[in-house]
Order: C-alpha cells, then sequence, then structure tokens
C-alpha cells in the first residue's frame, strides 16, 4: 500500500480559482496524508543514534535530545560534545539528503559559554537566550514566567473567540426570532 502511495507521486498547487498541472515529486511525504506522519517518524527515528546526550540524575542512559516530528532539541554537556553532535546530525542529514535550514536553529546555553562558533550543514548556528519548543517558552535561566505568560494569553484569546462566536450565534438567533414573529409588520406588502 505504501510503495502505491509513493510510486510517481504528483502534487498540484491551487491558487485561488487556479490549479497548476500535476507535476511528479521525488522527495519527501505528502501533505496532508494521514500516514505522512507515521512514515516520517520511522524516517527521523534514527537522528540521534551517535550521538552522546547528556547525563540525567536517576537514568542509566544518556539523553541525546527531545524529538517530536520534525522538532529536534540537541542537548550536550559542551562546546566539544555539541559540535560532535552538531557533526552526527551532518552526517545523517547528509546521507538522507535532507537539508536543515540553520536559521531556525538556535543555541542556547543553560551553564557555562560558547568557547566556538558552531555550524551544521557548513551554516552557522546562532546563540538565543530563549525558543519556543512544542509551545512551551525555554530560557537560559530556566525562568518559566515566559510561558505562564503565553499560555495565559493563549487562554484569553481562546476564551474571547469563543465568547465572540457565542454573542454572534445569540445575536443570529435574536435576529431570526424577532424576523419570524414581527417580519410581516414590517414588511412592505405590494397593492392588489
Amino acid at each position: 500500500m505504501i510503495k502505491g502511495m509513493y510510486d510517481a507521486p504528483k502534487i498540484a498547487v491551487r491558487v485561488g480559482n487556479e490549479v497548476s498541472n500535476p507535476i511528479e515529486y521525488l522527495c519527501g511525504v505528502r501533505q496532508g496524508c494521514p500516514a505522512s506522519p507515521i512514515l516520517f517518524d520511522f524516517y527521523i527515528n534514527d537522528i540521534f543514534k551517535g550521538v552522546r546526550g547528556v547525563r540525567v540524575s536517576g537514568l542509566t542512559s544518556r539523553i541525546p535530545g527531545l524529538l517530536f516530528a520534525d522538532d529536534a532539541v540537541l542537548l550536550a554537556e559542551s562546546s566539544v560534545d555539541l559540535q560532535d553532535a552538531l557533526n552526527t546530525i551532518t552526517e545523517w542529514s547528509d546521507t538522507w539528503e535532507m537539508a536543515v535550514n540553520a536559521s531556525k536553529c538556535g543555541i542556547m546555553t543553560i551553564s557555562g559559554e560558547l568557547t566556538t562558533d558552531m555550524s551544521l550543514q557548513g551554516q552557522k548556528v546562532n546563540s538565543t537566550d530563549q525558543y519556543t519548543y512544542l509551545g512551551y517558552i525555554m530560557n537560559s535561566k530556566w525562568d518559566v514566567s515566559g510561558t505562564i505568560k503565553n499560555n495565559k494569553n493563549n487562554v484569553r484569546k481562546a476564551v474571547y473567540a469563543a465568547h465572540s462566536h457565542q454573542n454572534k450565534v445569540h445575536q443570529f438567533g435574536a435576529d431570526a426570532d424577532w424576523m419570524l414573529r414581527w417580519g410581516d409588520i414590517w414588511h412592505e406588502r405590494s397593492p392588489m
């Protein structure tokens, strides 16, 4: 079944009411296909193979990083370990012909300083004081106030959107009720 799905797959692009001619694509998973996330997980599952990782108290094995779909976090105990991990990811990416956009990557140190510039697939990876991973705002001081503030704002927006939608439904019901009860009185009658 999977072979059939990916045997000469084609894609078309729609812009407004215009649809392009279908073209064959040779890499990636199908957009919108329910099987795509699972297939991508199989594909990327070994990306941390060979990455040293960090020791975590209470665990017997090291943790190389965090991985959710195509969002990855590398963990390292030193600048040397981090560049080794980035080199391992570069080798993996090159082997599987996957390009990594280093401009979407960042290096955040928790303690200590970077001793050198870091690179991934020949691109410099910039340092940052904070980043967001799966909605959680992480920062070098382990301060969670940014995440709490972000979550409060998201809840506020969701409540406002729900309340706004509820008001629109209520107004529609009131308008419909008014029209059904009084519409014939206000309706202009044509002469007989």
